[in-house]
């Protein structure tokens, strides 16, 4: 990958793109903004020569590193996860964290480089969600070097894309979400003023709402956190009110779990490569697959207002015959609301890039 080339920056320009404005700028110099401020409530990005027909494709947790550091990663599961995401070439790759083992490292993202080159190759566009591991060892470097790689973000730790009917709301995890905060007041702006045209709304974090690798057999494994439990019971207060459904997307837990509260899907898939975490499911995982490692990633069929999922795991047992099998399905559909909706969309000017 060429150094500054970046997927966002090959988006059509629209008029949302038109009027985006740098309002990340205010958080980066310490500075507050009003909630009311109008570039709050409209996509930082469009991408509108999609049609409402097309593929995404979610994971993440690939740590590229080093091939010959084995204990943090596999180099053979990155590889072949990357090659068959770039067979696939889905209209958009949605990337929920932990790219690089280091973020401040440069060997680390050199690795990174040369390993999704094939993703580049394809032309396929990438939206990333920040992880811990993009802000380690060192944040500020970390995130320049994050930046470096996604030009379009620069100054940005979250952002939104109007993509066809979906939109994606890209949110820093590692930042906080309190009420009041920069981030919990864009993130409360986006949602009280989804474009009409969306059917799905997909909230990418890193760390996520539901786990029950907390309880991992071998070490490692996280519990959801009371910030990611706070966004959940804002996603799932939000559902009845709206029409297009909310899949919220995470990683962090090297497996793969769904979980549905409230209307709202919940994905974790963070399959990438990263050393698996192994625990026993919860009668609330929809995927009851056991406690086997699943190194996956999660195929989104958009067929207008209807939703297909597939989970495919890597059987990798033999790894000179890996191969790739649909463990999970689910779908969904963004169907007429049975209650009149709070608020509507909008499309109000706002100041910024022209």
């Amino acid at each position: 990958m060429k150094a500054g080339t970046c997927i966002l920056s090959s988006m059509k320009s629209g008029l949302y793109a038109r009027l985006a404005g740098w309002v990340f700028l205010f958080c980066a110099v310490g500075c507050a903004f009003s909630q009311a401020d109008s570039a709050d409530i409209i996509p930082t990005f469009v991408v509108a020569d999609v049609g409402k027909k097309f593929n995404l494709i979610t994971y993440g947790d690939a740590r590229f590193t080093d091939p010959a550091d084995t204990s943090n990663s596999n180099a053979v599961i990155r590889r072949t996860l990357v090659d068959k995401v770039a067979q696939e070439k889905p209209a958009a790759l949605l990337f929920s964290g932990d790219m690089p083992f280091r973020g401040s490292n440069d060997d680390d993202w050199q690795q990174v480089d040369k390993e999704i080159k094939p993703l580049w190759d394809a032309k396929i566009r990438i939206y990333p969600a920040l992880g811990n591991h993009e802000l380690f060892v060192r944040e500020q470097r970390g995130l320049q070097n994050w930046w470096k790689r996604f030009p379009d973000l620069q100054g940005k730790r979250w952002y939104s894309v109007l993509f066809g009917n979906c939109i994606f709301i890209v949110l820093d995890s590692d930042f906080s979400l309190k009420n009041g905060h920069v981030q919990d007041a864009w993130l409360e702006s986006q949602l009280a003023h989804l474009p009409a045209e969306a059917d799905f709304v997909f909230v990418m974090t890193h760390h996520p709402s539901y786990t029950d690798s907390h309880d991992s057999l071998f070490g490692g494994g996280h519990s959801a956190r009371k910030q990611e439990r706070e966004l959940a019971a804002r996603l799932e207060a939000l559902q009845p009110t709206i029409r297009p459904r909310i899949i919220a997307i995470a990683g962090h837990v090297h497996n793969y779990e769904r979980f549905e509260h409230s209307g709202v899907t919940y994905v974790v898939s963070g399959g990438g490569g990263a050393t698996p975490y192994l625990f026993d499911r919860s009668p609330f995982d929809k995927f009851q697959g056991g406690n086997s490692v699943n190194y996956n990633y999660v195929k989104f069929e958009i067929d207008g207002p209807h939703l297909k999922a597939t989970m495919f795991r890597l059987d990798a047992t033999s790894p000179d015959h890996a191969r790739f099998e649909a463990k999970d399905t689910f779908t969904l559909d963004s169907v007429p609301l049975k209650t009149t909706p709070a608020v509507t969309g909008t499309t109000a000017p706002a100041r910024g890039l022209q």
